[in-house]
Order: C-alpha cells, then structure tokens, then sequence
C-alpha cells in the first residue's frame, strides 16, 4: 500500500503545505515504513519528507486530482490510500486491504452530520467525502475523469471530483466496501476525545485546528 496526497501550489508557499507535513509526520507515526507519494503539478516543489513525487499533466484542478489518482495506478502499486492534505491517521489502517472484494473503499458519514445538514440536496448527491479514499482500481477513476469532463469548467475546477466519485459509486459498476465513519472522522470541536478514531479529517474551517495540538 502506498498513501497518496494532492497538493499543487498556488504561490509560494500555503497552509496546505504545513497540513500536509502533519499529515505525512502522522503516518510516519501510525505506519512506519508505508511510502508516501505527493501527487502533483509540473511545477510544485516536493513537499519535504515524501518517498516520491507524482506529477501529472496540467489542467482544472478537481479534473487533474482525478487524472492523477487514475495514472497513479499500475502493476507495481495496485493498493492506494488516498487523502487530503487536512487529514491526520491515527492507526495503522494497512487491514482495509486485507478484504479482496472491492474496488473502492469509502467511509460513510454517519454520525457525522452538523444538525444543518442532515437531508441537505449536497448530502444525499454526496454521501461519501473523497478525502479518504481506500483503492486499488484505475477503472474506477477512469470513469470518474470521464464523467467530470462532461460537466462545466465550474466543476472541473472545483467540487466536481466528489460529484464525480460519489455518481459512480451510486451507478453500482464496481464493488464499493463502506466503512465506519471511524475512517474519515471530522472532529466536533478542540479537545474531544478522538482516541478511537482510525483517520481525523480536518475538512473546512477545522483546517484550523489541526495544528493546535498533537494529534492523537
């Protein structure tokens, strides 16, 4: 298995940047030895403390994202973790693959909602958040970049990855495992009790938080 992330830089340097040393400072902690690859642009400096650097052709960014998670695939790296880089794995996660069946793995959001949110259009068109993606099937990102390229340069640029991802799992073509929320946790608030929790995903303006204190 290898942990893969996206990060393209917009200027010199960004808050993704420092979110994705935490993010790599994590698994180093939780799986010691699991290579982790930065997925980026032709420009983009290697964020320090990666194995390698992935860099895929130019273009909108939720279409590039998708382009890279498909060409990222091959004979020599069938098995990826996919993250974003405000993500934190608190334990070794390396079991997931130990089930043979599937092609995607996704966590649902369960237990998860703001009170706001539950019933909400973009929640029931996205049950599943693409910052943690457990894969081992190009195909299926194939068809994710397929899709997203029939739909506005809006979405090409921006959320339609998500959209994309979530219409081909619910077009049911490819065996799809759900895991607990466990596996893509947004935390409440600082200082809860997170222990348990397998991968903390600081989504939004939690991005915040992430850095305030040693997690786990």
């Amino acid at each position: 298995m290898k942990v893969g992330f996206f990060h393209a830089s917009a200027g010199p340097a960004t808050v993704h940047v420092d979110l994705a040393r935490v993010l790599i400072k994590s698994v180093r902690r939780a799986m010691p030895g699991v290579p982790i690859v930065h997925l980026t642009d032709t420009n983009t400096p290697a964020i320090d403390g990666v194995d390698g650097v992935f860099r895929g052709s130019p273009g909108p960014l939720a279409l590039s994202v998708l382009q890279m998670y498909a060409e990222a695939h091959g004979a020599a790296d069938p098995e990826w973790l996919f993250v974003d880089t405000d993500v934190v794995v608190q334990r070794d996660i390396r079991h997931v693959f130990d089930d043979r069946t599937f092609a995607v793995a996704v966590a649902t959001r369960e237990g998860t909602y703001k009170p706001s949110e539950v019933g909400t259009k973009f929640m029931s068109r996205m049950p599943y958040n693409k910052g943690v993606v457990f894969s081992r099937s190009r195909d299926f990102w194939l068809d994710t970049v397929a899709l997203l390229r029939e739909s506005s340069e809006q979405q090409q640029s921006w959320m339609g990855d998500q959209r994309s991802m979530n219409d081909v799992i619910a077009a049911g073509d490819y065996c799809v495992k759900v895991l607990e929320a466990s596996y893509n946790y947004p935390p409440k608030f600082i200082g809860q009790d997170v222990r348990q929790q397998h991968i903390l995903h600081f989504k939004g303006p939690r991005k915040a938080w992430m850095g305030r204190q040693d997690w786990p």
